[in-house]
């Protein structure tokens, strides 16, 4: 008698549904880990370009400032330069002066930008850097659509004067 070896058609049915069953039930959870975690990310590298342009505001002797579309959604590093007698500001060469854009997902947020939003207004927000080492106070969130994410604060002196806190917004 011969005995034939293999799995029957109701085996890997069994399989095949046990699989995707695993499958269906792990890529939501993935998709909110790996959008936080972009979030996560995005928000270092926003607090890491603020302790660089306050370094370059003392060491350059000059002022720098980062402006925040929340419309559009992008930030950028600019450099003051003097032009017919007046204070103009430009980005900087190099990888830190191109506008960097949010990834897909993540908005600014802030007390004012709501009422631009309601009257279609175009909405920046901007921090400048002195060559004194101070800057302007800021307070942003940066938020996804379940209006969870962080908030980025800067007190305004040093370095150490940027926060990242977790928030979820109420409203």
């Amino acid at each position: 008698m011969h005995k034939r070896s293999g799995f029957t058609l109701i085996e890997l049915t069994l399989v095949t549904v046990i699989i995707l069953t695993l499958v269906g039930l792990s890529v939501p959870l993935f998709r909110k880990t790996f959008a936080d975690l972009t979030a996560k990310d995005t928000t270092f590298n926003i607090s890491k370009l603020i302790s660089y342009a306050q370094e370059r505001a003392v060491v350059d002797r000059k002022n720098f400032k980062i402006t925040f579309n929340f419309t559009s959604g992008y930030y950028q590093l600019l450099e003051s330069q003097t032009s017919e007698g007046k204070v103009v500001y430009k980005a900087i060469r190099g990888r830190f002066g191109k506008a960097f854009n949010l990834p897909q997902g993540l908005s600014f947020k802030d007390k004012d930008s709501e009422n631009a939003q309601a009257r279609k207004e175009e909405y920046k927000k901007e921090i400048v850097f002195y060559p004194d080492g101070r800057s302007d106070p800021i307070a942003i969130d940066m938020l996804d659509k379940n209006m969870a994410g962080y908030r980025i604060t800067s007190k305004g002196f040093g370095s150490a004067s940027v926060g990242i806190k977790e928030v979820k917004d109420e409203r």
